[in-house]
């Protein structure tokens, strides 16, 4: 009896799951706050499902390398659970899909459906291949809200716990950042050029920021995309010496950086991503930098966040920098 009354609440449950296409609108107040490792997403599906064809469909795309990284690391960890096992704990997760065959085809994102924030996805269809079918269709979807998503839970999380005041900041660019506590100042210069260093048992994690004028970027002399390129290098000749000696942090020559534009607080802005490696030493590793057109103050300015963290995996800390650079604040009185 016992048995039978467990089960009948579990499939109760699956039932209201897998037959709502809707949920009532909730009061997002009420909900408890969802959890789940950061870039981490939980998909409930048959385990059958999950070692086939529709399985590999959605590794293929979900488990694909993060951009800017030289070692290999998927874009998410991704946790499986059989609808049988769909727990009231792994449904609070932040960050989920459900799939499942039946008569109608839906491709639905409901947001803090049981938790908040949370971005819970439905994908139906009525087969397997029409399963695989819709969630390639709509595969670059999924992964563009699930990394907006949670790199803006890391900059919230970053502007909760920041509590650094950075006078220099102020006073060298005139713009505020959100700099976690375990950053400490390595180096101020005049030139301007801060230098924050986190450190970790293996190795830090560092951030930098310099300007140069526009002109200096924009001029004939070179492309725009390569003056940038230059202008980090003398950056790292000049300021990012290492005790060996003639070592400094460089572009690498073997990775070719990836440079997009973008905007942040309504400026222009350049984003970098690629590898740096040192002549004469042999450490390596990623960076980030935002080059930020700032009409203003007649300057590019740039945020640079770059990782020496050997045999370490480096997706999250990269995460992190960029959520750091995120935060920047042009209004001089914020605190």
């Amino acid at each position: 009896m016992r048995t039978t009354f467990f089960s009948f609440w579990v499939l109760l449950f699956l039932g209201t799951i897998v037959g709502c296409s809707k949920k009532e609108n909730a009061n997002i107040g009420n909900l408890i706050p969802s959890h789940g490792e950061r870039n981490e997403v939980v998909l409930v599906m048959d385990d059958s499902m999950w070692i086939g064809s529709v399985g590999d469909s959605i590794r293929a795309k979900l488990t694909k390398p993060t951009t800017g990284l030289s070692k290999e690391e998927p874009i998410f960890n991704l946790l499986q659970y059989d609808p049988k096992i769909f727990s009231s704990r792994a449904r609070t997760s932040r960050n989920v899909v459900l799939f499942s065959v039946q008569t109608d085809q839906e491709f639905l994102l409901e947001k803090s459906f049981y938790a908040t924030p949370q971005n819970f996805f439905f994908v139906r269809a009525e087969t397997t291949d029409d399963l695989i079918k819709l969630f390639s269709s709509k595969a670059d979807s999924i992964i563009s809200v699930f990394q907006s998503s949670e790199l803006n839970e890391e900059m919230h999380e970053i502007i909760r716990s920041s509590t650094q005041n950075l006078d220099e900041l102020k006073s060298l660019f005139g713009c505020t950042l959100k700099i976690p506590n375990a950053y400490h100042l390595q180096m101020e210069n005049d030139f301007p050029f801060l230098w924050y260093q986190r450190d970790l048992s293996s190795g830090n994690l560092n951030l930098i920021l310099y300007e140069f004028s526009i002109s200096e970027i924009e001029n004939k002399s070179a492309s725009i995309e390569n003056n940038l390129m230059m202008a980090r290098n003398f950056i790292g000749k000049e300021f990012l010496r290492l005790a060996q000696e003639n070592a400094y942090v460089m572009t690498s020559s073997n990775i070719r950086p990836i440079i997009k534009k973008d905007v942040i607080q309504n400026l222009p802005v350049y984003k970098l991503m690629g590898n740096w490696e040192t002549p004469n030493d042999y450490l390596q590793g990623p960076f980030i930098c935002y080059a930020i057109r700032d009409e203003y103050y007649d300057r590019y300015l740039f945020i640079e966040g770059f990782i020496n963290n050997p045999f370490k995996n480096k997706r999250n800390q990269m995460m992190e920098m960029e959520a750091i650079m995120k935060t920047i604040n042009f209004n001089e009185n914020t605190n």
